[in-house]
């Protein structure tokens, strides 16, 4: 009995994540859409501008997120009450708002319009996420670690990519999954800082959806979900090779 319940339990919870890229699917089975949108070269533009905004994205938030969080997992001070409300506040206030103080400032650096200007408010945007992923995994890693390895004469560097980054992986993966995810569900804010020039896919698949024109706007979406997943992968991928890295050296 405990397993028929399971397993409709299990079969409910697919239907219900499955059955919208049923209908998606369904809905896409059009070889004339598939080759009009393959061979479009507005769809490579928009893959490419969409890797490279996620690109900028992840780096930013590896390389201030990173310090970021391993301080406030650590560390024990006043006002760090205020820095973890400022870290979150881009989840509060909102995107609208923050978007349209940003382009002001955008517009006087000669940032509108621009992949990396794109690529630096899709960052301030997913900071938030990534900073609590690797703050989770930070609080789980014991500084005897850290220590053993300055004793051996590891520099700051060796020991993040030899030590640290191996033991939290869990953390990281998750982080710049969310960063992946949230950077390229971002519309709103692409199409104000981007102004219609930085092409990535939401930008391009939008339009479809909205005018009506279903048939491409779900091969777009197909393209979409594929995409992110090749994304979250790569940078799995990139993971696991590190840690392996980093045990062939103990």
């Amino acid at each position: 009995m405990k397993k028929i319940f399971i397993g409709i339990v299990y079969f409910l919870i697919s239907l219900i994540f499955l059955l919208p890229f049923i209908g998606i699917i369904l809905k896409s089975i059009n070889f004339k859409m598939w080759e009009y949108v393959l061979l479009n070269e507005k769809t490579y533009v928009s893959l490419l501008s969409t890797f490279m905004v996620a690109s900028i994205a992840m780096l930013i938030n590896f390389l201030i997120g990173t310090p970021l969080a391993s301080f406030m997992a650590r560390e024990d001070f006043k006002g760090k009450k205020i820095i973890e409300l400022l870290i979150i506040l881009p989840l509060i206030i909102p995107t609208m708002v923050s978007t349209m103080g940003l382009q002001f400032a955008f517009i006087k650096l000669g940032l509108i319009e621009t992949t990396l200007g794109v690529g630096i408010v899709h960052s301030v945007t997913t900071m938030p996420y990534y900073v609590q992923s690797m703050k989770a995994g930070y609080m789980t890693l014991s500084k005897d670690y850290i220590n053993l390895g300055k004793i051996l004469g590891a520099n700051p560097i060796q020991r993040f990519f030899k030590i640290t980054l191996p033991i939290i992986s869990p953390s990281f993966l998750v982080g710049m999954s969310l960063v992946i995810i949230v950077s390229l569900s971002q519309y709103l804010v692409t199409f104000i800082i981007g102004g219609g020039q930085v092409m990535t896919l939401p930008i391009l698949m939008m339009p479809y959806l909205s005018d009506g024109d279903m048939r491409n706007g779900t091969i777009y979406s197909i393209i979409y979900v594929l995409f992110t997943y090749f994304l979250v992968f790569l940078v799995g991928r990139l993971v696991k090779f590190i840690y392996r890295k980093s045990d062939r050296c103990r």
